[in-house]
């Protein structure tokens, strides 16, 4: 017992992670141009080697993150993450939550909720994402 309150007051005293309102807010802006579909104002917001871990397993890097976002065949009326919380541990910050979209693609309907988990690195004064995992939700 007095080993594991030593490492939480050791634990509580070096500031270990903590949340950062910024990581939050960009997320927040980003899904806003995410669903604007605008590809040259989404693009700073994700690291050169930025890659999504889909539900359905596969790998979508910056390139095509862009390309998809930016698609006329897609249409968002809610892309939206609440149950936010945000861990930061110098410069790396790792933001969980519940990702909710609704929207069509090339004309089909869609209403999906995934688990989240993204990966955001500070580069000079903004935060970036570096990685993200999404998990769906079964309805």
């Amino acid at each position: 017992m007095w080993k594991f309150l030593s490492l939480l007051s050791l634990t509580l005293a070096t500031g270990a992670a903590q949340a950062d309102p910024a990581v939050a807010e960009a997320d927040a802006q980003l899904n806003r141009l995410i669903m604007a579909g605008d590809a040259q104002a989404i693009a700073p917001y994700y690291a050169a080697d930025f890659v999504l871990t889909a539900s359905n397993g596969s790998r979508k890097d910056r390139t095509r993150m862009l390309m998809e976002v930016s698609s006329p065949a897609l249409r968002f009326s809610l892309n939206q993450t609440d149950q936010v919380q945000v861990r930061v541990l110098g410069d790396t910050a790792v933001l969980t939550g519940v990702l909710h979209q609704i929207g069509s693609w090339q004309g089909k309907p869609f209403d999906y909720r995934f688990l989240v988990t993204d990966t955001w690195v500070r580069q000079g004064e903004r935060w970036v994402l570096l990685a993200g995992h999404a998990s769906l939700i079964p309805a």
